[in-house]
């Protein structure tokens, strides 16, 4: 069953029209490392989409925490590739939402809603939720929007918030709304995971050939990962390589 925030963040008390309150199931300590949120059409292209899961994958492996809203296309793409270093801000109340991948959400990282209990979705409220994903993020990312879309109107929302926007070029006739947010310089264009990563001041993830470390830095539970890799986890802990914090493991500071 959700739970209520203690506190709603910061980012999201300075906004336009704040919630009155938040709540959520999962691991609500994600909200203390930097997030970014990446936005775009559910009916997205295999381009869009390909993009998409580099770059929140990137974001992932650089200790960014991804924020979407949980539908499908780009807003899927985003939550599989970055999990679970991700967010997903909802459109109705936590218990009104079964699918799948928002269980899998809920018990591997972290769900969001305004609203507590027995709220269904409605047009209205996924436009609300839109200023949440953009509010609660540092920067957003526009992977694919098509003129007086929702997409487009998260962007439009991110601007009047002040938040850094970046989106994906894409070609002539396409993505139309992406391409204009480029061509007033609105947006920072996403010429790649690596000049996105150094806009935002990350690190990239190191390229690892350690299977162990490759796992870890994707921030598994500890559990997954002794069932993976048994006692080796001990050894590399005692090493230095990977340290535990709330339940997963990660990568030391150690320049591995």
């Amino acid at each position: 069953m959700a739970e209520r925030l203690a506190q709603i963040p910061a980012a999201l008390s300075a906004i336009y029209n704040p919630p009155a309150a938040l709540y959520y199931e999962g691991d609500p300590s994600l909200l203390k490392r930097p997030l970014v949120a990446i936005v775009g059409s559910r009916i997205a292209s295999n381009y869009a989409k390909t993009w998409t899961k580099k770059i929140a994958s990137a974001l992932s492996k650089a200790g960014a925490i991804v924020v979407s809203g949980g539908a499908s296309g780009i807003d899927g793409a985003a939550h599989e590739a970055a999990f679970p270093n991700t967010i997903a801000i909802l459109a109705s109340s936590i218990d009104m939402d079964d699918r799948k991948h928002i269980a899998q959400i809920k018990q591997n990282a972290l769900v969001l809603s305004e609203y507590d209990q027995g709220v269904t979705p409605r047009n209205w409220s996924f436009v609300h939720r839109n200023r949440l994903i953009t509010g609660i993020a540092a920067a957003v990312c526009v992977m694919q929007a098509e003129p007086k879309s929702g997409s487009e109107a998260s962007c439009n929302i991110a601007l009047k918030q002040s938040k850094r926007l970046f989106a994906l070029p894409h070609r002539l006739g396409e993505s139309e709304a992406t391409n204009r947010l480029l061509a007033s310089a609105k947006a920072s264009a996403i010429w790649s995971e690596e000049t996105l990563l150094n806009a935002l001041g990350l690190r990239a993830a190191p390229a690892l050939s350690d299977p162990l470390l490759r796992f870890a830095a994707d921030r598994p539970s500890y559990d997954d990962a002794l069932e993976r890799f048994g006692a080796l986890i001990y050894e590399y802990e005692l090493a230095g390589k990977i340290v535990v914090k709330d339940g997963r493991i990660e990568l030391a500071d150690a320049g591995y």
